[in-house]
Protein backbone atom coordinates (compact mmCIF):
# COMPACT_ATOMS: atom_id res chain seq x y z
CA UNK A 1 0.00 0.00 0.00
CA UNK A 2 3.35 2.19 0.44
CA UNK A 3 3.93 2.39 -3.09
CA UNK A 4 0.67 3.02 -3.50
CA UNK A 5 0.25 6.22 -1.33
CA UNK A 6 3.44 7.85 -2.78
CA UNK A 7 1.88 7.12 -6.39
CA UNK A 8 -0.92 8.71 -5.62
CA UNK A 9 0.46 11.30 -3.67
CA UNK A 10 3.06 12.03 -6.81
CA UNK A 11 0.16 12.20 -9.63
CA UNK A 12 -1.98 14.31 -7.38
CA UNK A 13 1.17 17.00 -6.63
CA UNK A 14 1.59 16.65 -10.61
CA UNK A 15 -2.14 17.76 -11.18
CA UNK A 16 -1.85 20.81 -8.63
CA UNK A 17 1.09 21.95 -11.26
CA UNK A 18 -0.92 21.30 -14.06
CA UNK A 19 -4.00 23.36 -12.47
CA UNK A 20 -1.46 26.25 -11.15
CA UNK A 21 0.03 26.69 -15.24
CA UNK A 22 -3.39 26.21 -16.51
CA UNK A 23 -4.69 29.30 -13.60
CA UNK A 24 -1.74 31.39 -13.90
CA UNK A 25 -0.57 31.35 -17.89
CA UNK A 26 -3.65 29.16 -19.45
CA UNK A 27 -1.08 26.61 -20.60
CA UNK A 28 -2.87 22.88 -20.74
CA UNK A 29 -0.26 20.58 -20.17
CA UNK A 30 -2.15 17.44 -20.72
CA UNK A 31 -4.21 18.69 -23.68
CA UNK A 32 -0.79 20.31 -25.31
CA UNK A 33 0.71 16.80 -25.05
CA UNK A 34 -1.84 14.29 -25.98
CA UNK A 35 -4.84 16.75 -27.81
CA UNK A 36 -8.02 17.65 -27.39
CA UNK A 37 -10.45 17.15 -23.75
CA UNK A 38 -12.34 14.52 -26.28
CA UNK A 39 -9.63 12.09 -27.14
CA UNK A 40 -9.13 9.18 -24.85
CA UNK A 41 -5.90 9.82 -23.90
CA UNK A 42 -6.22 13.54 -22.41
CA UNK A 43 -9.98 11.42 -20.69
CA UNK A 44 -7.80 8.70 -19.10
CA UNK A 45 -4.80 10.96 -17.53
CA UNK A 46 -7.88 13.43 -15.70
CA UNK A 47 -9.51 10.19 -14.38
CA UNK A 48 -6.39 8.89 -12.80
CA UNK A 49 -5.76 12.62 -11.49
CA UNK A 50 -9.59 12.38 -10.05
CA UNK A 51 -8.85 8.76 -8.82
CA UNK A 52 -5.35 9.62 -7.21
CA UNK A 53 -7.47 12.47 -5.28
CA UNK A 54 -10.06 10.85 -3.86
CA UNK A 55 -7.49 7.94 -3.08
CA UNK A 56 -5.34 11.30 -0.61
CA UNK A 57 -8.90 11.21 1.12
CA UNK A 58 -7.51 8.99 3.68
CA UNK A 59 -4.67 11.43 4.66
CA UNK A 60 -7.83 13.83 6.44
CA UNK A 61 -7.54 11.72 9.33
CA UNK A 62 -3.55 11.88 10.29
CA UNK A 63 -2.36 13.40 12.98
CA UNK A 64 0.46 16.30 12.42
CA UNK A 65 2.30 13.68 14.63
CA UNK A 66 1.39 10.49 12.72
CA UNK A 67 -0.26 8.15 13.24
CA UNK A 68 -4.55 8.23 12.82
CA UNK A 69 -7.12 10.20 15.24
CA UNK A 70 -9.60 7.51 15.03
CA UNK A 71 -7.30 4.73 16.24
CA UNK A 72 -8.79 4.68 19.87
CA UNK A 73 -12.07 4.46 18.91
Amino acid sequence: MKILDRAALTILILGGIHLLLIGLIGFNVVEYVLGSPEEWGTRIIYIIIGLSSLWCFKYFSFTPRGGSRLKDR
